[in-house]
């Protein structure tokens, strides 16, 4: 039998990745968590354990020893998150994991100039949130190959039930004057927008906690970016359709520049409207086909037009 514990899915991803747990033949599924247990975690099927973030050996007593842990803890801006890393750090090598899989965002790559970004392009963060993700990547890579496998993962903008992203867009084409939603068409149209699907996601991590090998300390990138779909004109159409209103896909888009200056001036780091993400590393693993973006995002809009 074999073990794999869960470090701060307390939350959405957390909860999606459940629907995957089912999949992990002969494996025991454990979540620990540091905070209030939520009310699906009560009910599922899985193991959850208490640990405090401040005592290493906590968490070190729930892990078992030769398993796979996921840590899908995300940092605040605020400060927190890379001491935690460092007691997580420990707790793994105290209780002899065989792997850390960590879980980071795109983000990371904040004002990174690159047209198209890979897992070997350099990072340039600047936001205390993508300093902070950083940081603990750093951490996390300097593992030396004698304690435990790591790989980390870096995350598009997740959507799907229960997640944040795509919310504000609802309001927006749900209550918005129709010369506002076109200003933002005309400005927006082709902006890629980097989402990927919770489901993908899940699959994914299911998919690399089991992987046979890894390079030590290797990035992999999960995005949809490859889905034509996968950006802001294709959003607001969708969105405008499953609220009935007329689309504006006839409009024409600003110059890419003038968005890219907008961009830079309100301090987004990352100001490239078309940039794209690239990933080769689940290929070359072979992994299985994952949830399809398109088919995700409608049921999602379905979901939200439903609930609005």
């Amino acid at each position: 039998m074999n073990t794999l514990v869960v470090i701060g899915g307390s939350g959405f991803v957390g909860r999606h990745f459940l629907d995957v747990c089912g999949e992990l033949s002969d494996t025991e599924v454990i979540y620990a968590i540091h905070r209030t247990e939520p009310d699906w975690l009560s009910i599922a099927n899985v193991r959850a354990a208490r640990f405090d973030m401040g005592d290493p050996a906590t968490l070190a007593a729930v892990l078992v020893p030769g398993c796979t842990v996921i840590n899908l803890l995300r940092p605040d801006g605020s400060g927190w998150f890379e001491p935690a890393i460092v007691n997580v750090l420990k707790a793994c090598e105290q209780a002899g994991i065989k792997r850390y899989v960590h879980v980071s965002s795109i983000d990371v790559f904040g004002a990174a100039p690159q047209a198209v970004v890979d897992a070997s392009t350099r990072l340039e963060p600047r936001t205390p949130y993508e300093r902070e993700h950083a940081g603990a990547e750093g951490l996390v890579r300097a593992v030396p190959t004698t304690s435990f496998d790591v790989v980390v993962l870096r995350l598009g903008a997740v959507f799907g039930d229960g997640g944040l992203n795509i919310v504000s867009f609802v309001d927006e084409v749900s209550g918005s004057p129709a010369w506002k939603l076109a200003m933002r068409r005309m400005l927006y149209g082709p902006r890629r927008m980097h989402l990927v699907s919770v489901e993908k996601v899940a699959q994914t991590l299911a998919f690399v906690a089991c992987v046979p090998q890894v390079r030590q300390g290797e990035v992999v990138l999960v995005t949809d970016d490859a889905a034509p779909e996968n950006n802001f004109g294709y959003l607001q159409d969708a969105l405008m359709q499953a609220f009935g209103r007329p689309t504006l896909s006839y409009l024409p888009h600003l110059p890419p520049a003038l968005l890219a200056l907008l961009l830079r001036l309100r301090g987004i780091s990352n100001a490239n409207p078309g940039r794209r993400f690239r990933e080769q590393r689940l290929a070359e693993w072979q992994q299985p086909a994952t949830a399809d973006f398109k088919l995700q995002l409608q049921r999602y809009i379905a979901l939200l037009r439903a609930s609005a």
